[in-house]
């Protein structure tokens, strides 16, 4: 019995069946084809001297496409599937696509041209067609459950949580770290804040990266300073109960834009698993006294 290697998710994170009927006949996802990320560089040569210097090195996109197999009862029924395939890719529009060995990073995609099954040779009842598609947003795979289900629930063996993910049993210690996941911290001012994405996620630019800070008393400005040194303010006549969010490029008081009354400053969290030396660390940050402080992000992978 052939095994489908690949998923689809709609936007809300929800898993889409391809075409298939009563009988067992249907769609099935044979590969999930992805590249490595684009590295885009800018070199100079000097005059006189040997080889060349590295100006500058940026990420671009990658290749992403996926195969398909249609196995249908005859040709009448390939011509449904088929036509069921187009609309059925028409209709999602934008959507995810994640490998079955990895069900839970997710790429968002949308279809990218035109394509055409091709009949295998004397059959007219089974097809392969490959579907190409174009990234949308950034080229990273990202967790399709955010830091808040870990630090709500634990990594529990439910399906959320799959290998590749860089997230250690809890309650363990990797060097030196105690893998506690916690994302939520009341009135304390040091904090450790774990980032198991294969890139440091600059908060400004990941909208599904939230932090929030709840004032506990009245207060005239919310500090963040994270690993890099850097530190965000936020200066404003705070009472108890407020809530100031910084949600990608978005700065909020109380569910109201209010980007006016800080410092133009956002955070970063590092990386904190080393691919090259396999290697963990911790987000060692401070906070004003008086907050409580949540992080809710996906993470990301190459």
């Amino acid at each position: 019995m052939m095994k489908d290697r690949a998923l689809l998710y709609d936007l809300n994170f929800n898993e889409v069946r391809l075409p298939e009927d009563s009988l067992g006949f249907r769609v099935h996802a044979l590969e999930l084809n992805l590249s490595s990320i684009d590295e885009e560089n800018n070199f100079e040569s000097i005059p006189g001297m040997p080889g060349q210097s590295l100006i500058y090195s940026r990420q671009g996109t990658r290749d992403v496409s996926l195969d398909l197999f249609i196995h249908a009862k005859d040709n009448h029924d390939y011509n449904l599937k088929r036509n069921r395939l187009y609309t059925l890719f028409r209709r999602m529009g934008v959507f995810f696509i994640a490998s079955m060995q990895e069900p839970n990073k997710l790429l968002k995609v949308k279809v990218d041209g035109r394509y055409a099954p091709a009949l295998m040779s004397r059959r007219q009842d089974v097809a392969e067609v490959e579907i190409p598609l174009a990234i949308i947003g950034q080229p990273y795979r990202i967790s399709r459950y955010t830091s808040m289900d870990i630090h709500k629930n634990d990594i529990q063996f439910d399906g959320k949580w799959s290998a590749g993910m860089h997230l250690p049993a809890v309650g363990t210690t990797e060097d030196g770290i105690y893998m506690d996941y916690q994302y939520v911290f009341e009135n304390q001012t040091n904090i450790e804040v774990f980032n198991p994405s294969d890139i440091d996620l600059y908060i400004k630019q990941h909208l599904d990266c939230k932090i929030e800070f709840e004032c506990l008393t009245d207060m005239s400005e919310i500090r963040l300073l994270d690993a890099l040194s850097k530190e965000f303010v936020f200066i404003d006549d705070l009472v108890a109960g407020d809530v100031v969010t910084i949600e990608g490029h978005r700065i909020k008081k109380n569910g109201q834009f209010d980007a006016g009354k800080f410092n133009d400053v956002y955070p970063t969290l590092l990386s904190n698993f080393d691919e090259v030396y396999q290697q963990y660390s911790i987000n060692e940050m401070q906070v004003s006294a008086g907050v409580k402080v949540s992080f809710d992000f996906r993470y990301k992978y190459d």
